[in-house]
């Protein structure tokens, strides 16, 4: 129960910043690196960083979705003929390894972005360590960016999860009641005693 407290207590310190979610709780800086939990996601921690062009990107749990939870989001002022919520064809790469992904559009508070979900369990482990993500749409490369210190931050990003999910379990579940009269919720009976 205690670390649950001095975890809720360093994240309510913590500034809340405006990374494409005024909702995020700051976590740690590393190397450039912001690491966040973003309430949003139920709690899932992501890293997140920005380049001289203007993009951003963000890599995190979104335990909303439980068969896809991990996603990467692409942000730039710049593409403003993005849809929100039309869906783009998008080629990936960190370093040599490739894949294709389906990535819907958005539009954070006047940001546009593609937000790619994924069920890669590997990826935070795939992005360790790497040096290089690029992203094409339609044959032209739209993203290349450089992760420095890529490895930093996933070790953060997993430690930051850690002790989300770490506090998450030890919180107290609802309070029993002491009514052995009171019914569950949802049942109904015809008898008073046949609760």
């Amino acid at each position: 129960m205690r670390i649950f407290y001095v975890v809720v207590a360093l994240m309510a310190a913590m500034p809340r910043i405006g990374l494409a979610d005024d909702k995020a709780i700051q976590w740690k800086e590393v190397g450039g690196w912001t690491v966040a939990v973003d309430p949003t996601l139920d709690n899932g921690c992501f890293v997140l960083t920005s380049f001289d062009d203007d993009t951003i990107f963000r890599l995190g749990f979104n335990f909303r979705k439980k068969d896809k939870p991990l996603y990467i989001l692409l942000g730039n002022p710049n593409w403003k003929s993005l849809e929100k919520g039309k869906h783009y064809p998008i080629e990936l790469s960190l370093d040599q390894s490739r894949w294709t992904a389906d990535a819907r559009g958005l539009d954070l508070d006047g940001l546009k972005s593609l937000w790619i979900d994924t069920d890669d369990t590997d990826l935070i482990e795939e992005f360790a360590g790497k040096l290089s993500f690029r992203a094409r749409f339609n044959g032209k490369e739209i993203v290349a960016l450089g992760l420095k210190d890529s490895e930093r931050a996933a070790d953060e990003l997993l430690a930051c999860q850690k002790a989300v999910n770490d506090a998450v379990m030890k919180q107290p579940g609802p309070p029993q009641s002491k009514d052995p009269f009171e019914a569950k919720p949802g049942t109904q009976a015809s008898d008073l005693f046949d609760l």
